[in-house]
């Protein structure tokens, strides 16, 4: 990944051309797509393009590629998962959960940093999820979009950007800390309401 944002830097040039930007898109898009990380390309946007542009670039990226697994996942795999869930009911409850949390536990999932970028579009892909929730949760990711950028504009060099780090990024720790602690608990408050009503309905 290192030589890869060093082939970047060395053409910054370009990047910031009207193509050039088109091309980082582009290229943001695949990486999301492909589930790679996609923090160092986030902090590399904040280095060419500045906290703010880089932030709308990264975030109008990230939107569109998320967009694009969700409905890859939506056509080609959800039907397959639907019928192993009908195999094994237990292994339904987290659709279940997911479907009755909806766009509040898609939001908190954004906002958590223990939770993969990449593998949330397909996952939510593959259940009931409306492309309206998901589509509003994706505004979950502008905060940690903006800290990475603005940190990505502190670098003077493509060391820097390697090396640097906040100083000022405690709110996205209680943020993330916070929204963790909110999904574990509507997660499992859900589903121990789903297995009460099934042993209801057994009795």
């Amino acid at each position: 990944m290192n030589i890869f944002l060093e082939n970047i830097y060395n053409l910054s040039f370009f990047f910031n051309t009207g193509i050039g930007i088109f091309a980082f898109i582009c290229i943001y898009i695949l990486i999301v797509l492909l589930v790679l990380p996609s923090s160092l390309l986030s902090l590399l946007a904040g280095f060419l393009y500045g906290s703010y542009l880089g932030s709308f670039i990264v975030f109008i990226s990230a939107s569109i590629g998320a967009s694009v697994a969700f409905f890859i996942s939506k056509s080609f795999f959800a039907k397959k998962l639907k019928n192993f869930f009908t195999r094994y009911p237990k292994l339904g409850v987290m659709e279940r959960v997911v479907k009755k949390g909806g766009l509040k536990l898609i939001l908190l999932a954004r906002l958590s940093p223990i939770f993969p970028f990449g593998i949330l579009n397909y996952f939510y892909g593959l259940n009931n999820i409306k492309f309206r929730d998901f589509a509003i949760g994706l505004f979950g990711i502008i905060p940690g979009t903006f800290l990475y950028c603005s940190i990505g504009s502190l670098a003077k060099s493509i060391q820097d950007l390697k090396n640097v780090q906040s100083t000022n990024n405690l709110y996205m720790t209680i943020i993330g800390v916070l929204s963790t602690f909110l999904v574990v608990y509507f997660s499992a408050k859900y589903s121990r309401e789903y297995f009460e009503k099934s042993e209801e309905f057994n009795l």
